[in-house]
């Protein structure tokens, strides 16, 4: 019997081509599955498309959108992936308001491959340890015994 391994989807979430090929080749030798957009709008629309288990997204994009519109975006999702912020300046106010907003973490630039990979995992399992938790305390219908 073969072993199941789940299906694990990174949403890549950048303007830049190069971003995508790094982190293509990054997690190249994986079992992840990489889909790449260019933009908070292809990201909404591929997320209501294709379940994903994890979110990449820059800091930044044109047009003024950045990863506080799409973090909104995703936790208004029934099944809310966790989101990673990338970018290559980081502050300690960066950093304290991605974690209070509730994003997963903040990678910088120029990715580290083995952080990538152990950031992606360690978000990967927190969410699916999430969903298990919050299936296990729903409540259970009463059943009353014949008398």
């Amino acid at each position: 019997m073969a072993n199941h391994v789940p299906a694990i989807t990174v949403l890549s979430v950048s303007p830049s081509r190069r971003d995508h090929e790094y982190l293509a080749s990054i997690l190249g030798q994986s079992v992840w599955r990489l889909f790449c957009v260019s933009s908070c709008a292809e990201a909404w629309r591929l997320l209501h498309q294709t379940p994903v288990s994890v979110i990449l997204t820059e800091r930044s994009f044109p047009g003024g959108l950045g990863w506080r519109d799409l973090l909104e975006e995703v936790s208004a999702m029934q099944v809310a992936p966790p989101v990673i912020v990338t970018t290559r300046a980081v502050d300690d106010a960066l950093w304290k308001d991605v974690l209070e907003a509730g994003a997963f973490d903040l990678l910088t630039k120029p990715l580290d491959p083995d952080e990538v990979r152990r950031v992606i995992s360690l978000s990967w399992r927190s969410a699916r340890d999430a969903r298990a938790l919050r299936a296990s305390c729903r409540p259970r219908a009463l059943v009353s015994a014949a008398p």
